[in-house]
């Protein structure tokens, strides 16, 4: 483990030599990905002491979590905005009032859906709403470098991530049910 020049508690962009920020080279990041799995899995120390094993166990865990962060966009935004001293699964006090309402509207919405049409069509309607915040927030940390509005938006994306995720539950259920 001692050519391993990062430490364990560098950042994820750190680990994978990348600049801090929502837009990333994706094959960069599999090519350190790669690089660095094939440096820390512990199949290479079976041979080492207990010490060396524990630490490649640990640096593999650490590869691992990092890059499946980093590959998530809405998970890289959340954790770029904990790096910049933002709680995006903290409190939701900054979203906007008009977010807040698209919200009540869509869960009313939801109550009153009955077929497969309808939902399939507030599942897009989110979805897109989805997209146009990875816009948003790609923006707020790329370009204006401001942690608390895209920290509002990283708390807009987990609620529209969850209510995707309550969507896809009812479509299931509509589409089992016919």
């Amino acid at each position: 483990m001692t050519n391993i020049a990062i430490k364990l508690n560098d950042s994820d962009f750190d680990i994978f030599g990348l600049p801090c920020q929502f837009a990333l080279d994706s094959a960069a990041l599999s090519a350190s990905y790669l690089r660095l799995q094939s440096q820390t899995h512990p199949d290479r120390f079976a041979n080492s002491g207990a010490q060396e094993k524990r630490l490649a166990v640990q640096w593999a865990t650490r590869v691992n979590e990092a890059y499946k962060r980093l590959q998530n966009p809405m998970e890289r935004a959340i954790y770029w905005c904990e790096l910049h001293g933002e709680n995006p699964r903290g409190q939701q006090s900054n979203l906007p009032p008009a977010l807040l309402m698209q919200q009540m509207e869509w869960r009313e919405s939801l109550e009153e859906i009955k077929g497969v049409e309808a939902l399939e069509d507030l599942l897009s309607e989110v979805a897109a709403e989805k997209k146009r915040c990875l816009t948003l927030i790609a923006q707020q940390i790329d370009t204006e470098k401001n942690a608390q509005a895209a920290n509002g938006t990283a708390q807009a994306l987990l609620f529209i991530n969850k209510f995707m995720i309550e969507l896809t539950k009812k479509l299931e259920q509509l589409e089992d049910a016919s």
